[in-house]
C-alpha cells in the first residue's frame, strides 16, 4: 500500500498550535557538545539549563517538540510510536519510532485542520537512530492535500546512538503545493544499506527557519586527484568559482594525484583544502579509537603545517560512514563535516557537522537539485571524483558549470558556508 493511498484513513489528530515565526533566534555556534546534543545554557539566575524549551541556541523556531504525542499517529501497518523519555534531545521526551524486521518502514503523521503557514521556511529535525549504520528519512508536507506535496529527504550515514540534526533539502515536488496552507506533515524512516533488521529511531525538535534570499552551491572534489587541477581548475576560474578539495595527505604527489605545488595554487585561488583521512578499503569506524584519533589529528596537522589552516577546519568523511567515536573526534578537531546525504541541505544550517552532499555527475537529477537550491534557499553540495577519462566527461562538467552559472545561486566554499552560520 502506497503513502498516497493511505490518505483516506487519516481523519483525526489535533492541530498544531499557532506559531509566530520570528526568523533566526540565534546564530551563535555553542549549541552542541561532542555527543551532538544541545549544550547547556545559562538561565536568568545563572543556573545551568539542559537546553530544553526555547533555550536551544539554534536558528529558527520550533514547530513541534513532541511533548504531546496525541497530535501524532503511526500510519497503519508502518510501525509503532511511543514517547521516548530516555535521553531526549530537548524537553522531557522525544518521539520513538520503531518497525519490526517484517515492516517496510516506520511512519508517523499529524493533520492540521486549519493549516500551517510554512512558506519561505526550511525544516530541520533532531534524529537519533540505533542498530544500523544508515537510515533514510523523508519529510512530506501535504499543502493542502495529498495531490500537492513538497517532499524533503535525507540519507543518514551515521553516527548511530548520537543525536544529530538533519537540515532537510527538497527532493520532490508533486503538482503545485501551497506551503502557506500545510494540512498534514508526514515523517517516514526507511532502511538504507543493510535492508534487514528492525528500525529504531527517535526524533525531536522539528523546527523552521527562514530560508535565505539566495540559494548556494558548493563544488566538492574528493580524492586529491590530478584531474581536479587539469580538467576542473581553469574552468572554475573562468566562472569565478572556487571549489573544495578533499586532501588525503598520503596521496599527495603520488601517481595521478595532486602535488603540493598544485594544492598551493588551488589554495591561492580561494579553494578550501579540507581534511580527508586515508582509510584504504576500510571504514573509519573499523579502526581502533586511538587509530581514528591519530588519523584525524594527523590529517588536520598536515594541512595546517603547510599553510592551509582555513581548509583544515573542514572534514570530509572517508567512504561516507561516520561512527560514534569518529563523530565525537570530528567535533573536537574540526568545525564542519561533510558526508553523503543524497540531496540538498536546508539553510541556515542547524548542524554544520552533518552537511550532506550528492553526486555531481548524475545529469538531470543534479541539475534538479541545483534548481531546488535556487528556488527554496537551500545548499546543494555537488560531489565529484574523476573528471575526464574514467569519470565525468569534460563536456558534461562544462555544461554543468554553465547551468549553475545561469541559476540564482551563489557558489560558495566550505569557509564561506562556515562564516554564514
Amino acid at each position: 500500500m502506497t503513502d498516497r493511498n493511505r490518505r483516506s484513513f487519516i481523519t483525526t489528530a489535533a492541530a498544531v498550535g499557532t506559531l509566530g515565526f520570528a526568523g533566526c533566534l540565534s546564530q551563535v555556534r555553542e549549541w552542541r557538545g561532542t555527543d551532538g546534543k544541545p549544550t547547556a545554557t545559562q538561565s536568568g539566575d545563572g543556573t545551568s539549563q539542559s537546553g530544553a524549551g526555547d533555550s536551544l541556541d539554534l536558528p529558527g523556531d520550533p514547530i513541534d517538540r513532541f511533548e504531546d504525542l496525541e497530535k501524532w499517529r503511526a500510519m497503519i501497518g508502518s510501525g509503532d510510536l511511543e514517547a521516548g523519555t530516555d535521553d531526549p534531545y530537548a524537553g522531557s521526551q522525544s518521539a520513538h519510532l520503531t518497525a519490526s524486521e517484517n515492516t517496510e518502514y516506520a511512519a508517523i503523521y499529524q493533520t492540521i485542520p486549519d493549516g500551517l503557514d510554512l512558506s519561505g521556511k526550511n525544516l530541520s529535525l533532531a534524529v537519533n537512530f540505533t542498530g544500523r549504520d544508515q537510515l533514510h528519512l523523508t519529510l512530506e508536507l501535504f499543502a493542502p492535500n495529498s495531490r500537492n506535496v513538497h517532499a524533503m529527504q535525507r540519507t543518514l550515514t551515521g553516527p548511530a546512538d548520537r543525536w544529530v540534526r538533519v537540515d532537510f533539502g527538497t527532493d520532490r515536488i508533486e503538482t503545485q503545493p501551497d506551503l502557506s496552507d500545510v494540512r498534514e506533515i508526514r515523517l517516514i524512516a526507511r532502511r538504507r544499506g543493510e535492508m534487514s533488521g528492525s528500525i529504531d529511531c527517535r526524533v525531536d525538535d522539528l523546527r523552521a527557519t527562514d530560508w535565505p534570499d539566495t540559494g548556494q552551491v558548493m563544488l566538492l572534489f574528493d580524492g586529491t586527484l590530478e584531474s581536479h587541477y587539469t580538467h576542473a581548475f581553469d574552468r572554475l576560474q573562468e566562472y569565478g568559482f572556487a571549489g573544495v578539495e578533499a586532501v588525503i595527505p598520503e596521496a599527495v604527489g603520488e601517481g595521478g594525484r595532486l602535488t603540493l605545488d598544485k594544492l598551493t595554487e588551488l589554495d591561492g585561488a580561494g579553494w578550501d583544502l579540507a581534511a580527508r583521512p586515508r582509510t584504504g578499503s576500510k571504514f573509519l569506524h573499523e579502526f581502533t579509537p586511538e587509530q581514528q584519533e591519530g588519523m584525524i589529528r594527523r590529517t588536520k596537522a598536515y594541512l595546517e603545517n603547510r599553510g592551509f589552516e582555513d581548509g583544515a577546519k573542514h572534514f570530509i568523511t572517508p567512504r561516507n560512514i561516520l561512527g560514534s567515536t569518529a563523530n565525537d573526534l570530528v567535533r573536537e578537531y574540526h568545525e564542519q563535516a561533510f558526508r553523503f546525504g543524497g540531496g540538498p541541505n536546508g539553510l541556515p544550517l542547524t548542524d554544520p557537522y552533518n552537511v550532506g552532499f550528492f553526486a555531481g555527475d548524475a545529469g538531470d537529477e543534479t541539475k534538479t537539485y541545483v534548481d531546488y537550491a535556487a528556488e527554496y534557499g537551500e545548499l546543494a553540495v555537488l560531489h565529484f571524483e574523476y573528471i575526464g577519462e574514467d569519470g565525468m566527461s569534460e563536456a558534461a562538467f562544462d555544461g554543468l558549470l554553465e547551468y549553475i552559472d545561469a541559476q540564482n545561486v551563489e557558489v560558495v566554499t566550505a569557509t564561506d558556508l562556515l562564516g554564514d552560520q
